[in-house]
């Protein structure tokens, strides 16, 4: 029998995946906090991470001929140097001030999108930085997609070049990220367990998010989105004060 807390964690899960494969990001920025504070840090990064590697693997499998290939090589090598970058601080920085660190940034991201809405396309440095952060909070907290999107939605026009490209991204990076979890002793048995638990969750919100594509106003969904990033933000930071 599974614990409550393991049964909510995997809701929360399936959730997050619901969101990345209909929305093509953000999945794991909403679902993270809310993981982290189920199971903790240990557990949830590298279950989500194996988790987010198999929802890109499998919307690039779909969706491959509409990848746009030259943007995909130019964002994973950007992302790639954020990603050694979070490794280098992993070990240097207190889990507490990075997870109160990242309350802020969930939050923050939630309560710009929702009350501070853009449609002005950012400067070429400031595209270029996005992708920088997003690969760093990609290795940090698995949660890169608020900042990918910065850059890609200005080079991406296209919905279905846009969710096959970025989900192409996070199928590169995040095997990158499990192969050192991997290495660094990361991945536990507790780990490897809940991972194999969640692949047909997973499985299932993929189809989910890709049947509701269809029906789903992606503007009011992304609405309920950025609401839940502010209060699961909120908590989060609340809870490691």
């Amino acid at each position: 029998m599974f614990a409550l807390n393991e049964v909510l964690f995997i809701l929360v899960l399936m959730f997050g995946v619901f969101v990345q494969a209909l929305a093509g990001f953000g999945g794991t920025l909403l679902s993270m906090p809310l993981g982290i504070m189920l199971m903790g840090m240990s557990l949830t990064k590298p279950v989500m991470t194996i988790v987010a590697w198999l929802t890109g693997v499998v919307v690039l499998v779909t969706d491959y001929k509409y990848i746009n290939w030259r943007e995909l090589l130019k964002m994973t090598v950007v992302m790639l140097v954020g990603v050694f970058g979070s490794m280098w601080l992993t070990g240097k920085i207190q889990l507490n001030f990075l997870l109160i660190l990242y309350a802020i940034v969930v939050a923050g991201v939630g309560f710009k999108k929702l009350f501070f809405p853009s449609n002005k396309q950012p400067s070429k440095i400031i595209q270029g930085g996005a992708l920088a952060i997003a690969g760093l909070m990609q290795g940090l907290f698995v949660s890169g997609g608020s900042f990918l999107a910065v850059y890609a939605v200005a080079q991406l026009k296209e919905k279905r070049e846009f969710r096959a490209t970025v989900n192409a991204v996070w199928g590169i990076i995040n095997i990158t990220m499990i192969v050192s979890y991997f290495m660094n002793g990361v991945m536990t048995k507790e780990v490897l367990t809940m991972s194999a638990i969640a692949i047909v969750p997973t499985l299932v919100a993929i189809w989910l998010g890709g049947v509701m594509t269809k029906y789903v106003k992606q503007q009011t969904f992304l609405k309920v989105i950025y609401l839940i990033l502010i209060v699961s933000g909120i908590v989060l930071l609340i809870t490691n004060l």
